[in-house]
């Protein structure tokens, strides 16, 4: 279903081993579009995340996490080093990057992003007992434990575009990257949480910040998207889409379906209809010149055009 290569408007880039980190260089506040108390706030979120401190907000909602987190100041690519450990017998675990310096997006797009001015993190799941194309799955678990990360810490409603994109008043603010390993997947999510108006990479994006969030702590939002993924991922496990209740989470949180679309293949070709349905296993059904067609890998642009009724 989800043919995820996509990330939020941040930055991502392959740097070699953990052992390369280092401390980033914080991003200064500046003459902006928020005002000085926002930007007070800006300045709070953009400090160094840590292990304790996501542990602390982890607790904070009353669950323990089965997997260990590592925090780590820079990388490139936290799919990629968690890719890394799983080809040498590494289980599951988190890791989140302060900062992800450049990064690889959908048919080679990039974007950049100031330290510390999003949330990027990557989990390892070991899935053996599912198959590679219920695995797809994945990236929708993902989404829907970002809008109740956002909802929760931020207190803003948010949704989806089909397959992998969070939307938070009809702009993205996030992107997810969801690749498979030998026996398992990793979840890649990167959110906009503090970016300024001048410091989005282009304009058809949107932050937390932007948004009008009431609270900006990566932290908390860190903890509240795994403790929702957790929650998501022990329903889906033994079971399946359907029965779980994703495929129904998912059709209610995913904005394109009733919407006027245009469905970029990866031919290069591109088809416009009418969005109707997600499938069961993931693909976007779109009605095409009145013939209902499936759509399992694309990218897809929303039309200025109503949606259903």
């Amino acid at each position: 279903m989800l043919e995820v290569l996509e990330g939020a408007e941040g930055c991502w880039e392959r740097p070699g081993a953990l052992a390369h980190y280092r401390e980033p260089v914080i991003a200064p506040a500046s003459p902006s579009s928020v005002g000085a108390a926002a930007e007070a706030e800006v300045s709070q979120s953009r400090q160094p995340l840590t292990a304790d401190a996501v542990g602390a907000a982890v607790a904070a909602r009353a669950r323990e996490l089965p997997w260990p987190i590592t925090v780590v100041a820079e990388t490139g690519s936290t799919n990629d080093d968690l890719a890394d450990l799983a080809r040498l017998g590494a289980g599951e675990q988190v890791l989140i990057a302060d900062w992800q310096r450049t990064g690889k997006g959908r048919r080679g797009r990039v974007w950049t992003a100031p330290p510390g001015s999003g949330l990027t993190l990557s989990v390892l799941l070991r899935t053996p007992e599912i198959s590679l194309g219920a695995r797809s799955w994945i990236g929708a678990i993902g989404g829907l434990a970002l809008i109740d990360a956002v909802a929760s810490v931020a207190g803003l409603s948010a949704e989806l575009k089909w397959p992998n994109d969070l939307l938070v008043g009809g702009v993205k603010c996030a992107g997810l990257l969801a690749e498979s390993t030998a026996d398992g997947v990793i979840i890649g999510m990167g959110l906009n949480v503090s970016l300024r108006t001048e410091e989005l990479p282009r304009p058809d994006a949107t932050s937390l910040l932007l948004a009008g969030a009431s609270n900006l702590d990566r932290a908390a939002l860190a903890a509240a998207t795994l403790v929702a993924l957790d929650g998501w991922v022990r329903r889906w496990r033994p079971s399946d889409a359907e029965s779980s209740g994703l495929l129904a989470a998912y059709r209610a949180a995913c904005a394109t379906v009733g919407r006027q679309v245009r469905v970029l293949l990866p031919s290069g070709e591109h088809v416009t209809g009418t969005a109707v349905d997600i499938a069961a296993d993931g693909a976007l059904e779109v009605v095409v010149g009145g013939v209902r067609r499936r759509f399992a890998a694309a990218d897809v642009q929303h039309l200025l055009s109503p949606t259903l009724p």
